[in-house]
């Protein structure tokens, strides 16, 4: 028996009661959240936004404050739209919570992207992953603009 899919309503229900001072727009076929959140004690408040169809896997971008790239214009897992890369393809389903799955990967995300602005060298990979050359692989163009545009355009799984 195949797991039962979880509801946009169901999603912005959990999403508002973790979270109640964050905001949560509800459509039959879109879900849209947004909250301030601090993902250590000593970090930094980024505002998060989360979007979702309820068909395929929702987005993630950190809307303020603005991410800060490399001296090539590049920070490590992000997508063409500028949406964080939380997980690899197939590890969220449907039948998930996001405030189980996505939302506590995109806080472990930011961590890993302090951690990064500090030292230069993304943490969140493993061990295996400290060389250089897997260093470079991670690394993705971004603009300043991704955190203002609505992308409509399908993200690929290879961040």
């Amino acid at each position: 028996m195949a797991p039962v899919r979880t509801s946009l309503a169901v999603q912005a229900l959990w999403l508002q009661r973790a979270f109640p001072e964050g905001t949560v727009r509800l459509q039959p076929s879109a879900l849209v959240w947004r909250a301030h959140v601090r993902p250590l004690p000593s970090a930094g408040t980024y505002l998060l936004e989360l979007r979702a169809d309820g068909r395929t896997a929702p987005s993630i971008r950190v809307i303020d404050p603005d991410l800060v790239p490399d001296n090539h214009g590049r920070i490590p897992h992000v997508y063409e739209d500028g949406s964080i890369c939380v997980a690899q393809a197939g590890d969220w389903r449907r039948s998930m919570l996001f405030v189980r799955t996505v939302v506590p990967w995109a806080l472990e995300w930011l961590v890993f992207y302090e951690m990064w602005l500090a030292t230069g060298i993304w943490m969140g990979d493993g061990d295996d992953r400290m060389d250089e050359a897997s260093q470079a692989a991670i690394l993705h163009p971004y603009s300043l603009s991704y955190a203002d545009r609505e992308s409509t355009q399908p993200r690929k799984d290879s961040a």
